[in-house]
């Protein structure tokens, strides 16, 4: 597995994930990659000590968001079968929970995509219907609890939608996504990678690892000192804002998730059995 982690700033928070992912990655075959979205104190490979996988910084020179940062890494190690997207803000509990993902795959040729929070069903508003979120965040150190968010699971079930917080791909299913730096940098391309591997015909899947999400850590907390980068992103792909950037971003994200999938494929849910309706 490869797993990309977007990052500005915040390196205390970053520094946790990775330590945690050092008591609980157990596969021989992981690589670590730091997407460093123009920090204002670079990140160094260093800070994070002597781990047992190995660890590489891509230092970009403005702020590509959230979902772009997928095409800068997935094929730093193309042998990798499995890529992932997370969060720097998540922290893995479970050891060996590498493992299970990389098994979900290999048990399943069909399955394209597996995350870590996710729901069977959306509603005919584009989001998780209401009670339907199944994870197993644990709550200790995140801002949610798996039940105030829907339903814990520990296994593996169908999906209709994951949460960008992790998002796990089989390499060939990467040929279905819209990639490419037109993306918004934030905000429903987790729902819109989705569909798109589900109707190229991939199965998509929640997994019950136990985690923990610190949640808004970097879009809430740092709004002030991204304010500058989200305006030229917007500026650069023609997209009027106003006193609050990311808002316009967020309405872009919506309206191209409305727009493309509303009416053809949801409202929707999906059965044990795999079978949508």
């Amino acid at each position: 597995m490869i797993l990309g982690v977007p990052c500005y700033e915040n390196h205390e928070l970053t520094a946790q994930l990775v330590a945690s992912l050092a008591d609980t990655v157990r596969g021989w075959d992981f690589t670590l990659v730091i997407i460093d979205n123009a920090s204002p104190t670079p990140y160094e490979v260093a800070e994070w000590g002597r781990l047992h996988f190995p660890v590489i910084v891509i230092r970009n020179a403005v702020n590509e968001g959230n979902f772009y940062p997928l095409a800068q890494f997935r094929d730093v190690v193309p042998q990798h079968q499995v890529v992932a997207l997370c969060h720097n803000d998540l922290i893995f509990y479970e050891r060996g929970w590498d493992l299970r993902v990389r098994e979900a795959f290999r048990d399943d040729p069909q399955l394209g995509m597996v995350g870590l929070a996710g729901s069977w069903e959306i509603n005919g508003y584009g989001a998780r219907e209401h009670g339907t979120t199944m994870s197993n965040l644990r709550g200790e150190r995140g801002h949610i609890t798996a039940e105030q968010a829907g339903v814990r699971i520990t296994d593996l079930r169908p999906s209709m939608a994951v949460d960008g917080l992790f998002m796990a791909f089989r390499r060939e299913a990467l040929a279905s996504i819209t990639l490419n730096r037109a993306l918004p940098p934030a905000h429903f391309y987790d729902y819109i990678w989705g569909a798109e591997v589900i109707e190229a015909g991939w199965r998509q899947a929640t997994l019950g690892v136990e985690i923990d999400h610190v949640g808004w850590s970097t879009e809430v907390k740092l709004a002030t000192e991204l304010d500058a980068e989200w305006r030229r992103w917007a500026a650069e792909n023609g997209l009027a804002v106003g006193a609050k950037p990311m808002d316009a971003i967020w309405e872009l994200g919506h309206t191209q998730w409305m727009q493309r999938f509303h009416g053809r494929f949801f409202p929707c849910k999906i059965g044990a059995d795999w079978v949508r309706s």
